[in-house]
C-alpha cells in the first residue's frame, strides 16, 4: 500500500463525510423511519460512559470514540441541514 498525505486522507474523508450526508438526507423522508434514522445518529454523538467527567483521565481509546462521536454530530448535522435546504426548494 502507497503511504497517503493527511492531505489525501482527508480529502478522502471528507469526500466520504459528504456522501453518508447525501445518503442519510436522501432516507430520511416523513415517514417513521426517518426519525429512527435521526435518533440512531443522534444517540451515537451523546456521550454515554455514565462519567462526570469523561476527560479527566485521557486516553487514546477515549481520544478515538471522541472523535467518532464529533464524526456522527457532523454527519447528523450536515444530513439534516441539507434536508431543509432541499424541503425549502
Amino acid at each position: 500500500m502507497s503511504e497517503l498525505t493527511n492531505e489525501e486522507i482527508e480529502g478522502r474523508l471528507n469526500a466520504q463525510r459528504e456522501t453518508l450526508t447525501l445518503v442519510v438526507a436522501l432516507l430520511a423522508g416523513l415517514d417513521a423511519t426517518s426519525e429512527r434514522i435521526w435518533a440512531e445518529l443522534e444517540a451515537r454523538f451523546q456521550f454515554q460512559n455514565n462519567q462526570e467527567d469523561p476527560g479527566a483521565v485521557p486516553s487514546r481509546a477515549f481520544a478515538i470514540e471522541s472523535a467518532m462521536m464529533r464524526e456522527f454530530k457532523l454527519i447528523f448535522e450536515e444530513a439534516r441541514a441539507r434536508k431543509v435546504e432541499w424541503n425549502a426548494e
